[in-house]
């Protein structure tokens, strides 16, 4: 009976021992996730022929210009983006066709590894770069625009970015911050169709998107 007394309190005492010890240690705090500083957010001015979404305000699943998809994007400072791992993808419901030039106008902020494709003439608002279905892709990182295979040098940080695309002529024109960056011959693809942007990793973020038919 003694030894049945002994252990009992033996095993008492090292329960104690646990509970104290385990009140007495502290959680592992979560850490805070890094997000990006981004520029302040100054609201473009369109007229009424002009779809415009000035991503100061979440852009709803009902509206007749755009529609944004993805995974991991965020709204924040009058801007829509990634900081890090997601994607979103801005697609402008306007379609234009063959023989329709277009403009289509976004602020970019990009850093680092962070990059847009900007797609044009597109089969449909749910293309991908490399999937087949034709169009014109550009690639727009920090500090560098790419588009057929030919880099072009822009401003790093925050940038205007304007593409023109003239249907009849058959030209496409690219410009960052008033600057042309790109010119060059450009036949329209699958009869026209979708314009968009979609980010790969971020940092990628974009502003003030607006589109209209004509030059």
């Amino acid at each position: 009976m003694k030894k049945l007394l002994t252990v009992a309190v033996l095993a008492l005492t090292a329960a104690a021992l646990t509970f104290a010890q385990s009140c007495g240690r502290s959680e592992p705090e979560e850490t805070a996730k890094e997000t990006v500083a981004l520029p302040d957010h100054v609201t473009a001015d369109y007229d009424t022929e002009w779809a415009y979404a000035g991503m100061d305000r979440q852009i709803p699943s009902d509206d007749g210009d755009f529609a944004v998809t993805g995974s991991g994007f965020v709204y924040r400072g009058g801007w829509l983006g990634v900081d890090g791992d997601g994607y979103f993808d801005l697609a402008c419901l306007r379609e234009p066709g063959s023989e329709e030039s277009f403009t289509f106008c976004f602020d970019a902020y990009t850093e680092g590894d962070g990059s847009l494709r900007i797609g044009l003439w597109l089969y449909s608002v749910d293309s991908l770069p490399g999937d087949g279905s034709g169009g014109v892709w550009l690639s727009y990182s920090d500090g560098q625009i790419a588009d057929n295979g030919e880099s072009h040098t822009v401003p790093k940080g925050a940038a205007s970015v304007r593409v023109q695309m003239d249907a009849p002529g058959q030209r496409l024109r690219v410009y960052v911050n008033g600057d042309l960056v790109i010119d060059r011959a450009c036949a329209p693809e699958n009869g026209g169709g979708a314009v968009k942007i979609i980010s790969g990793k971020g940092p990628a973020f974009i502003s003030n998107a607006a589109f209209r038919m004509g030059i």
